[in-house]
């Protein structure tokens, strides 16, 4: 009896193991520095982002501080700002980022310029992606990290 649940035990593990690799197999891990400069302020910070094989994004921001700004899910060509710091909590302006955030993670992978609705996103030789909201005169920068 014993030695059948061990054995129960041991392919359990192996089964759990097995579901967990395929899971992360399937799934892309994405760093970049953010810079965010609105109106003469800049704001600087991480952008961590995990990238599924369906084209949905789930991600966070985070301050050099350490303090998370807020969270994001990208999914069927929207995005949505979920756990938002309190400061920026108003509607107007998780509006502004939503659609930004929409625009900008729709076109990650871009190798040329794209303009739409007073949005501009220039990749850089570098790997940088900048995109201008020239409506807000807000410029965002990611630049890639590598993850270790």
């Amino acid at each position: 009896m014993r030695r059948s649940l061990m054995l129960v035990s041991l392919m359990a593990i192996g089964l759990f193991a097995a579901i967990a690799q395929t899971a992360s197999d399937s799934t892309q891990s994405l760093q970049y520095n953010m810079l965010m400069q609105v109106r003469g302020r800049e704001i600087t910070g991480l952008c961590m982002m995990e990238k599924a094989a369906d084209g949905s994004i789930v991600g966070t921001v985070v301050s050099e501080m350490g303090m998370k700004t807020f969270d994001f899910i990208y999914n069927n060509g929207k995005a949505k700002l979920l756990n938002v710091f309190k400061p920026i909590d108003k509607w107007y302006i998780k509006r502004v980022l939503n659609n930004d955030f929409t625009l900008l993670l729709a076109n990650l992978n871009t190798k040329q310029e794209i303009k739409k609705k007073r949005r501009v996103i220039t990749p850089q030789p570098t790997g940088e992606i900048v995109m201008r909201n020239t409506r807000y005169n807000i410029c965002y920068t990611l630049i890639p990290t590598l993850l270790e």
